[in-house]
């Protein structure tokens, strides 16, 4: 799995999963008929859930592909503003409402997401520091980069 070939190419397809992802996120958050209430869940509070589990999902992607601590913490800052730009977007939409509930649940989610990727990228650094190299975007050889403190 260390073949260069193959990193890029495992690289390429957790970026595009992870573009999809995104793009997922955003059509629910801004179309009518495609927000967390238009799952009809069963419990209570279901729709800070659905916003929690999503933009968890989308943060969990970051950290396998971003090596520097600085990266990863610029990642998760950048999904957190993005979700507070879609929430002030919904502001000005009919049909879709902005809440601060919402932006509580997106940023628990963003911190839940950016902790669960950073353990993925552990676990890949400790198993096999090429591969946890060879998809790190930001220039890094593994788990930390060189300076930072371990």
């Amino acid at each position: 799995m260390s073949d260069p070939h193959s990193l890029r190419r495992l690289r390429l397809l957790l970026v595009l999963v992870w573009l999809m992802l995104g793009l997922a996120v955003l059509a629910g958050s801004l179309m009518p008929d495609l927000g967390p209430s238009s799952l009809k869940i069963p419990l209570p509070h279901a729709d800070k859930l659905v916003h929690f589990c999503a933009w968890a999902l989308l943060a969990a992607f970051a950290p396998p592909l971003l090596v520097r601590f600085a990266s990863r913490l610029a990642a998760a800052s950048g999904l957190f503003l993005l979700s507070g730009a879609i929430e002030l977007a919904q502001a000005f939409l009919p049909m879709r409402s902005a809440s601060f509930g919402d932006l509580a649940a997106n940023g628990l989610g963003i911190a839940a997401g950016t902790s669960a990727g950073i353990l993925v990228a552990m676990l890949l650094a400790r198993r096999s520091r090429p591969v946890a190299a060879g998809l790190a975007f930001d220039g890094g050889d593994g788990l930390f980069a060189p300076g930072e403190a371990r």
